[in-house]
């Protein structure tokens, strides 16, 4: 198998079809993809300059509401698309809360 093909992350990310929502800060981002140590989001028209390295956020969803709530996130990578106004910011969970890291094991277990 060719290194290139080989997944890098310790951990797998596992697609979230649902509509999952994180608000960090002031801004709301549709979450793309989530693991037990992090997650991805898409956000649109977002100023991307004032988006801070570290915030705290809530994910919630339609038909559960709240999933977690104020879940600290350190931001890892922002890519902008410049054909677009939108871009995805991949984040890790910045959280010692077993609470909330069971929380996302518990949603995890369910979309994959």
């Amino acid at each position: 198998m060719e290194t290139a093909s080989l997944e890098k992350r310790k951990h797998k990310r596992y697609d979230v079809n649902d509509f999952v929502l994180a608000v960090c800060g002031t801004k709301l981002g549709q979450v793309i993809n989530i693991s037990e140590k992090g997650l991805a989001f898409k956000l649109m028209y977002a100023d991307w300059e004032s988006l801070p390295d570290n915030c705290r956020t809530s994910l919630l969803t339609k038909a559960k509401g709240f999933l977690v709530e104020e879940l600290s996130l350190k931001l890892v990578r922002k890519e902008v698309m410049h054909t677009n106004p939108s871009g995805t910011v991949a984040a890790q969970f910045n959280t010692s809360d077993a609470i909330q890291l069971n929380n996302i094991k518990k949603f995890i277990s369910g979309i994959s």
